[in-house]
């Protein structure tokens, strides 16, 4: 199978394209439009990646069942989210057709590990045995999916490529007292988990002794400063600047937007620290140009937001496992957690301790405040104290 080639679909079997209105893309076949939609995400390899993926597999699909993207309806994209979990016929998309357990739990004897297969071969031709998936999504792979689609069609519909987002008219609505979900952040029982399992670490070695280290500086300067996983990963010495006598770190947010974070006392430190611990000065000399976050070779080279994720998620497992004997709901809340949690909590503990929520936004970078208000987790109870000082009496002057 190979990546298809857009089909001369005629107009009326694209009922969802967009016939009136401005249309903002020369775009003339899915290809095109959905490469506008990429070029958006050129900064960061990971999020490119992951986002032409999909937009691949749902274009093989389309095409599978004789249609173009602006031709899928609301009943389309339904029917996709059920194949994702369970992709048929099997061997036409998957590489792994033996699951790696059995029904029962036990180890399934059939099951190979798979080896990543290649789209193209050395010699640029198609792979006949690439296949776009593995095996079928789990749950909460399909709604990660579905969110970066539902992006890709308001992208589209924004452009003027197709008439509507289908995937808005298939969400589900929540229901009144429906629950919302887990909140993706760490309370303070859980911050102070994570705390203890760092320096639980072993020091022995030398090389335990710099992960050591490095973890520990990777977590303090993520709940300092809010940076997302890929920021953290870009962050260079080159980076850092002294004005007015206060400390800052020059970003290259989403979307290449530019911006500064500030850099409390602790934040600093952190940098110190970590820094002396590689053998480097406590404060990098004008005119060095280092990773901020460096791997275990000690030439200076830095650490991909992958390995950067793969850090904080092992870290949140072996700190779940320390309390699932006796706080298992405490385990489950920290095993749940990665790298985008520990922004959650950055903004969560700064507004629990008094800072403005403007100021929290500006140093999340948000673009709206509606966003920095899902990370006020103030008591309920607390909540209605506080507004029982607003009374229709006591009106102030």
């Amino acid at each position: 199978m190979t990546f298809p080639t857009p089909l001369p679909f005629p107009v009326e079997l694209a009922r969802n394209q967009a016939l009136s209105g401005p249309r903002l893309t020369a775009a003339r076949n899915d290809h095109e439009a959905v490469a506008t939609w990429l070029a958006k995400y050129t900064d960061n390899r990971h999020t490119l990646d992951s986002y032409r993926r999909e937009a691949e597999r749902l274009m093989l699909w389309a095409t599978w069942h004789d249609k173009d993207l602006p031709g899928l309806m609301v009943e389309d994209v339904l029917a996709y989210k059920a194949f994702l979990s369970d992709p048929q016929p099997v061997d036409l998309w998957c590489q792994q057709t033996e699951p790696r357990t059995l029904p029962d739990g036990s180890p399934n004897p059939l099951y190979r590990q798979v080896r990543r297969v290649t789209r193209r071969l050395p010699d640029g031709s198609a792979n006949p045995t690439w296949r776009p998936f593995v095996s079928g999504l789990s749950a909460s792979a399909v709604k990660q999916t579905t969110t970066i689609l539902f992006g890709l069609f308001e992208h589209l519909a924004a452009i003027g490529y197709v008439h509507a987002n289908p995937l808005r008219a298939a969400a589900k609505r929540t229901r009144k007292g429906q629950r919302q979900g887990q909140e993706r952040y760490f309370d303070a029982a859980a911050w102070a988990a994570l705390k203890e399992c760092i320096e639980a670490m072993p020091k022995e070695t030398a090389r335990e002794a710099a992960h050591y280290h490095r973890t520990r500086f990777l977590f303090s300067f993520l709940y300092l400063t809010g940076l997302r996983r890929f920021e953290m990963a870009k962050a260079r010495t080159s980076d850092l600047r002294f004005k007015r006598g206060q400390w800052w770190l020059e970003v290259l947010g989403k979307g290449s937007v530019e911006g500064v974070v500030p850099l409390p006392a602790d934040a600093l430190e952190a940098i110190k620290s970590y820094r002396e611990s590689t053998g480097r000065p406590a404060l990098p000399p004008s005119g060095t140009d280092e990773p901020l976050l460096m791997d275990l070779t000690g030439v200076g080279r830095p650490l991909s937001d992958r390995a950067i994720y793969a850090i904080v998620k092992e870290v949140c497992r072996q700190a779940a496992n320390s309390v699932a004997a006796d706080q298992p709901d405490l385990a489950r809340q920290i095993d749940s957690g990665s790298t985008h949690w520990l922004r959650h909590t950055s903004a969560s503990h700064q507004i629990d301790r008094g800072v403005d929520p403007f100021i929290v936004q500006r140093n999340l970078r948000h673009a709206s405040f509606s966003t920095t208000e899902g990370y006020i987790h103030k008591d309920r109870d607390q909540q209605h104290q506080e507004t029982e000082k607003h009374t229709i009496t006591d009106v102030p002057s």
